[in-house]
Formats: structure tokens, C-alpha cells, sequence
């Protein structure tokens, strides 16, 4: 079935997910419950910053077709009346902004993920009492006539597999990257030597097992990415994360002596084993389950 809803000014969204976005903002579908949210939080709430990507299909709802009104968030509620000053609500912080999602893909773009980034940083000092220096990268944007002509992963709602039989007239976007900043995901390759290492989830490094290859999804939802600076503020941190962090995760990698990068949701089991000091996720709207 088809997955990719055409929208106005050449914007597509994503429908027939299973997390039923469209039905969550436009119908006030809700599946969690908050004592879910309390017991799965509460024993390291102390410790935990959670950050909120918003739905494309809510911060960018004039352009959904007429018969969607994105008008609902009942998740996020349910998540900000008990996480309060310990989540930060990607929506709010980009509401006024233009160009910060795809036309063309489910994700935020770079600039919009940079955004994040610094807003992250402010509110990680202030919650944690740190002094995370802010980054300052030039941020570049060129008109590209498909995203997927980038082999860089996305221009997903362009792909066979999503917009199905429909004909997308014009799948040109704009791209939006800076060359002072990594990147990881379907760049960088792995060898003996490298300073970003893959630990498996009983923390053993598994990195000469994928020596040579490049990172990819694969590799990212198979293991944690696991790095060390010497020179970083002194604080073992895990990141919990989904595809929406993949074109900014290097700004977080080397800010703390010690970091993990999961790809995966909040799990109890991997903090007791690490036993880190501070904890962080990145979830995109739809995936507050």
C-alpha cells in the first residue's frame, strides 16, 4: 500500500504508517498511558533529557491536503505533563523557522536538525549545570532536482516502494549541509583504528568484525556507537536515537569523555548495564508509544 500522501507547493507526507501519524493529529488517536510514561522514566528522570522531534505532518499542516486538520498532540501531552522541564519540544523551538523539514522525505533537514542541536545544548547546561561549548557551523543549502539522486539516504516519499503508482511531477528540494561537520552515516568507514567504535548491547566491541565497511542502517541498528575523548567534559552519557538525529549525531559524539549512541528506544536494561551519568533521547513525535 502505498505510502506517500501528496500534498500543496510540492510537500509530501507520510500516511498508512503504523503509527497512524495522521490519525494521531488529525483525530486525537492516542495509545499511551501515562503510567507507561511514569514507570518507564521516573527512576533516572534526574539524569534524562528526552528532545522531541515534531511530526512533519503537524509543523508543516498548511500544507496537508484540505480534508486533514493536524490539529492534536496526545501523546506529547501526556509525555510533557510528566517529563516537564525534562524534555524539549522540538516543535515549539522550530515553529517560526522555514525550510527545517524535507519536501520530499519524512525527516528534518540539516538546518532544522542544527537548530535542535543548539537549542539541546542551552537547555543541557541549564538543566545539568554544564558548560557545553556551542558549536558555530556555516550551514549551506543547494537545490538538488531529487534528493535520491544524492546516495545519501534519503527522498524516501520519492521512492517505488512508498509513493507506489502515483506520479510525482516535481521531486526537486532543497539540501541543507555544512562541510565542517562529520558525517557518519553512509560516509564514514570503519577500521582497527577508528576513534568511533561499535560495541554489540553487552558493551563488546565488535568493531574489526565490520572493519572496512562503511556505516550504514544496518550496521547503526545492530549495534551502538561507542567513542572516547580524552578532552571531553567528564560524564559517561548514553544516547538513545532514531533516524531523525542520523545528519546531526556527529555534533553530539565528542562533547562528553565517554558516549554510547543507540539507535533504538529508551532501554532500562542498557542503562543498568552502563550505568551512565547523564541520558539523552531523541524520538521523532510519531514514536511515542
Amino acid at each position: 500500500m502505498e505510502k506517500t500522501l501528496v500534498g500543496k507547493n510540492g510537500y509530501l507526507f507520510l500516511k498508512n504508517d503504523t503509527c497512524r501519524e495522521l490519525d494521531v493529529h488529525c483525530n486525537n488517536l492516542c495509545n499511551v498511558k501515562p503510567d507507561y510514561v511514569k514507570d518507564l522514566y521516573n527512576k533516572h528522570i534526574d539524569k534524562l533529557l528526552i528532545t522531541i522531534f515534531p511530526d512533519k505532518s503537524y509543523i508543516y499542516s498548511i500544507y496537508l491536503p484540505d480534508e486533514y486538520k493536524a490539529l492534536y498532540r496526545p501523546a506529547f501531552d501526556i509525555y510533557s505533563r510528566i517529563l516537564g522541564s525534562h524534555l524539549l519540544d522540538g516543535y515549539n523551538v522550530l515553529k517560526q523557522i522555514p525550510d527545517i523539514f524535507y519536501k520530499t522525505d519524512t525527516h528534518i533537514n540539516f538546518k532544522g536538525g542544527y537548530i535542535i542541536y543548539k537549542e539541546w545544548v542551552i537547555r543541557t547546561n541549564t538543566l545539568f549545570s554544564l558548560n557545553i561549548p556551542l558549536r558555530k557551523d556555516n550551514i549551506e543549502c543547494k537545490e538538488v532536482s531529487g534528493l535520491s539522486n544524492l546516495n545519501i539516504g534519503i527522498g524516501d516519499l520519492t521512492w517505488d516502494m512508498n509513493k507506489g503508482s502515483q506520479v510525482i511531477e516535481n521531486i526537486s528540494d532543497l539540501y541543507f549541509y555544512s562541510t565542517s561537520v562529520r558525517n557518519i552515516y553512509l560516509e564514514h568507514k570503519l577500521s582497527h583504528y577508528s576513534d568511533i567504535r561499535l560495541v554489540n548491547y553487552n558493551n563488546i566491541d565488535v568493531t574489526d568484525t565490520y572493519k572496512t565497511q562503511i556505516i550504514d542502517w544496518n550496521i547503526l541498528s545492530d549495534n551502538i556507537l561507542h567513542m572516547f575523548n580524552a578532552a571531553g567534559i567528564n560524564k559517561k552519557v548514553i544516547f538513545f536515537y532514531d533516524s531523525f538525529l542520523i545528519s546531526t549525531i556527529s555534533l553530539y559524539m565528542d562533547i562528553f569523555k565517554e558516549t554510547y549512541m543507540a539507535k533504538c528506544i529508551y532501554d532500562p536494561a542498557l542503562i543498568k548495564l552502563l550505568e551512565p551519568d547523564l541520558i539523552f533521547e531523541f524520538r521523532v513525535e510519531r514514536f511515542l508509544l
